[in-house]
């Protein structure tokens, strides 16, 4: 995969360790958290200096791609989005993201993804990409969707860290032309 992947608005690039605050400071309301699997509530900067660090480390194994989502203009860091194997025997690619609370609302969840759904396609060559969000959680669906997404009829139970319980995600799925 690319370093940086640039769309209209955006950069994606890898998350350095200097990002941990903006992480922090955007999962402090609870609903990043709560609309993904693996982000904990509260989310102190240690554990999101720990998470970018082993995000790095990982990087070598070609099997996750993290990214930070960066305003072009600014610079700032307004989210986070990645590509990954589920487990290593996968062949599908998943694709995730957060927005933070100030960004949500203007097509930033939906401008990132297809820039990271353009360079998955190219440089992973993916049959098929899939996602999920969990049922409680339409507007992700509709993010999804607006990408070429189709509902699978298929659902997968997540433990959410920042529920602190199991919650139902509905699967999607991407055919890669």
């Amino acid at each position: 995969m690319r370093n940086r992947i640039e769309t209209d608005r955006l950069v994606l690039r890898p998350l350095e360790t200097t990002d941990a605050t903006a992480i922090e400071y955007h999962c402090r309301d609870g609903s990043v958290a709560r609309n993904t699997a693996r982000i904990p509530d509260p989310y102190p900067l240690l554990a999101v200096e720990l998470f970018i660090l082993s995000v790095r480390a990982g990087a070598g194994n070609r099997s996750s791609f993290v990214y930070a989502i960066t305003d072009r203009q600014s610079g700032d860091l307004i989210g986070a989005s990645g590509v990954f194997k589920r487990n290593a025997n996968a062949t599908d690619w998943e694709i995730g993201y957060w927005i933070g609370p100030d960004a949500k609302g203007r097509g930033i969840a939906t401008e990132a993804a297809t820039g990271l759904i353009r360079a998955a396609s190219t440089n992973l060559a993916p049959q098929r990409i899939i996602a999920g969000h969990f049922e409680d959680n339409p507007a992700s669906g509709r993010v999804l969707e607006k990408l070429g997404f189709a509902y699978t009829g298929d659902t997968t139970r997540l433990f959410c860290m920042g529920r602190l319980a199991y919650a139902t995600s509905l699967d999607m799925a991407l055919a890669v032309r």
